[in-house]
């Protein structure tokens, strides 16, 4: 996009909100509806009733659209800061637990991964997107570490998998499962194997 958000052929003028949030609003509409892989420019064109053009003025293509449909309908966790690690995974781990046991949001993961083990530039931005996401994670993991409560050789990649990867491997593999996921007992095992 040109410089301050103003288009090409714009004359000087920013491009709209409105009409952005009409496309975004499309594309998760669509996205939600057909897939990864059915999700087009044309199709969100034609239910936003924005033009073509218009939308490669706000959008580089359709990947990027995409991508911040997707990133747009889901809220960033919140990030809990309630003194101790075992506290804010037992809070971090409650507020997501309804977003990993969401059927729809199971399926879109999927088709997601899928669509992006072809295609380079959609993994790219996916990994962007959800780098953003686990920003949360990376918060408590820095804070815990600098109270002692994480062994200094966890890094956070290793960490990230012992929070998060209970949740990803129940949604996708045991997803009736996530429903009934003993959050308690499983911050338990997590704390002892962060401790080292």
């Amino acid at each position: 996009m040109p410089p301050n958000g103003y288009g090409a052929g714009a004359m000087g003028r920013p491009l709209s909100d409105e009409a952005r949030e009409r496309m975004l609003r499309a594309a998760r509409d669509i996205v939600f509806d057909v897939g990864v892989h059915g999700f087009t420019i044309d199709e969100v064109a034609r239910r936003s009733g924005v033009a073509k053009t218009t939308i490669y003025r706000h959008f580089d293509g359709r990947n990027e659209l995409l991508v911040a449909a997707l990133d747009g309908s889901m809220s960033v966790p919140p990030t809990p800061d309630a003194g101790s690690l075992r506290a804010d995974l037992v809070e971090f781990l409650t507020s997501v637990q309804p977003i990993f046991a969401d059927p729809a949001v199971r399926g879109l993961f999927l088709d997601m991964l899928s669509a992006s083990t072809r295609d380079p530039e959609l993994a790219s931005m996916q990994q962007g997107m959800m780098a953003r996401r686990s920003e949360p994670t990376r918060t408590i993991y820095e804070r815990a570490l600098a109270r002692g409560e994480i062994a200094p050789d966890i890094g956070y990649v290793d960490a990230f998998d012992i929070i998060e990867g209970p949740f990803i491997l129940r949604s996708l593999f045991r997803p009736r499962a996530m429903a009934h996921v003993d959050i308690e007992a499983l911050v338990d095992t997590m704390v002892v194997q962060l401790a080292g």
